[in-house]
């Protein structure tokens, strides 16, 4: 059981969910390791994690001697980013930074390998922690708009890692972990749903308490499609660009694209 004496932030619920619920996390570091190997990238490379959310992966990537820059868009999440690496006796710092503003702050073709996992890109048109009215049309062109500074941040030959949620996933309602805020106990609810008709993907980590009542923050976005983003990524001038699964990765499918 989780323990918090006030209300939790959506980023101590994720992170909670990424730890407790989403990966061994042992597994998906040899994992992602073994993707390094095979794409020649090594403990001199240069990685960014582009939304290093509460921590993971990188934190523990850097335990091991890799040399990662962080950002991520959201304070709560650097807050938590920040707690962990000391917990890990880690000195690993992350920026606060949105993806649309990272070449003023980074060089081009500085970078051997990008991160964009944990389901995030999907939120380049907006949507994370807050109400979103999707359109098609501006989601794709903010879509490509950030594969586009992906791909001017990497070396010629640098690989980018991005991951979604599959294109026939089925709407899940999973308790993660019971939650204990004071006196009061909760379920801790992991949501997600694509809404054919309405034109949209939701997901949310929901708190149920005894009465049943759940609440939670939207993250509304458009129901990406791994063709779409295969499209885009060719438009920018990615040359080569597979799509592989991970035996540890059992929420998120994966591309990796390279320069």
């Amino acid at each position: 059981m989780l323990q918090f004496k006030k209300k939790p932030s959506f980023a101590q619920l994720w992170g909670a969910c990424v730890y407790s619920f989403m990966y061994k996390i042992p597994n998906y570091l040899t994992d992602i390791k073994k993707i390094f190997s095979e794409n020649s990238i090594t403990k001199k490379s240069k990685i960014l994690d582009s939304c290093a959310g509460v921590g993971f992966p990188a934190i523990e990537l850097t335990k091991e001697g890799y040399k990662i820059d962080c950002m991520d868009a959201s304070q709560d999440e650097i807050s938590e980013f920040k707690k962990n690496a000391r917990k890990q006796k880690v000195k690993l710092n992350c920026k606060k930074l949105r993806w649309l503003e990272m070449l003023k702050y980074y060089k081009k073709e500085d970078y051997n390998f990008i991160f964009c996992r944990g389901n995030s890109f999907i939120y380049a048109s907006g949507g994370w922690n807050e109400s979103n009215k999707v359109k098609r049309e501006e989601s794709l062109m903010n879509y490509k708009k950030t594969l586009k500074i992906f791909y001017d941040l990497l070396k010629e030959n640098g690989i980018l890692y991005l991951d979604k949620f599959p294109d026939n996933e089925k709407p899940s309602k999973v308790k993660v972990n019971e939650v204990k805020i004071g006196d009061k106990k909760y379920d801790l609810i992991f949501y997600r749903e694509m809404k054919k008709r309405e034109g949209y993907r939701q997901a949310a980590m929901l708190l149920k308490d005894e009465n049943g009542k759940e609440t939670g923050l939207p993250n509304v976005t458009y129901p990406l499609k791994f063709k779409e983003i295969i499209r885009l990524m060719k438009e920018v001038g990615f040359k080569k660009i597979k799509k592989i699964k991970l035996m540890s990765e059992e929420h998120f499918n994966i591309l990796l694209a390279k320069k």
